[in-house]
């Protein structure tokens, strides 16, 4: 009887404690939740400065993931405290918070989908001396797009997205090849911010394909020539 009380208590004990060791890769609202009860909570926007002042969780101070003296602020932070990490998606803060966490930081938290998914659950947003503006495409303008030809290609991307910038020239070419049979739009997911969150875009690079207007199929990440051309053959 007394072993079996043993167990137990050590098994209850195991639980407990697994309950006190949150998950390090949060939803947006846990995300938030968190930090509102985290009272040295340091959020980090790792983003570029220019992405950082279209929009940013507020109370977050801005240290660029791709500048060259990342690495040098990040180890001047201090490792006690504790800290919230996000970028767009999450590829850049999951960097950014492994180097901390190799640097002694105990308490290091990452955004699941980024800013991106911060924005898709209408959590607060703070503009750094700008107002919100408005999409340079509207819905209606959209609409129009994916029936301008009877395939269209829509490539959501970023101009400081690595793979959207190396596949630029490839999908100008195979644009130029399909010119009359199919059509390849890029949108700037920067200047539409409420037309990528209506359209559900958690992460670029990101394609959505339309045949005579209607949606068939959703495709993330670098696609290469091959996989682009089967697209608007329509094999």
């Amino acid at each position: 009887m007394r072993i079996i009380i043993v167990l137990c208590l050590s098994l209850v004990a195991f639980f407990s404690n697994a309950q006190l060791v949150p998950e390090k890769l949060l939803s947006a609202k846990v995300f938030q939740q968190q930090i509102a009860k985290t009272i040295d909570a340091v959020i980090i926007d790792v983003r570029k400065p220019e992405e950082f002042k279209g929009g940013s969780i507020p109370k977050a101070i801005n240290i660029d993931f791709e500048d060259d003296y990342f690495q040098l602020h990040a180890k001047q932070l201090d490792a006690s405290k504790t800290y919230f990490i996000y970028c767009l998606s999450g590829t850049r803060s999951n960097l950014a918070a492994d180097f901390l966490r190799k640097n002694g930081f105990k308490k290091v938290y990452e955004l699941d989908g980024g800013m991106l998914a911060w924005r898709n659950t209408d959590l607060p947003i703070l503009y750094q001396g700008q107002v919100d503006l408005a999409d340079k495409i509207s819905n209606e303008s959209y609409q129009l797009i994916i029936k301008e030809e009877k395939v269209v290609l829509v490539d959501f991307y970023a101009p400081w997205c690595g793979p959207c910038k190396r596949m630029q020239p490839m999908l100008e070419e195979i644009s130029r090849q399909f010119e009359g049979k199919a059509k390849i739009v890029r949108i700037n997911i920067d200047e539409n911010k409420k037309l990528s969150k209506r359209l559900g875009i958690d992460e670029i690079p990101f394609f959505k394909l339309y045949r005579n207007g209607k949606e068939i199929g959703n495709y993330i990440g670098e696609l290469d020539r091959a996989t682009f051309i089967r697209l608007l053959e329509g094999e």
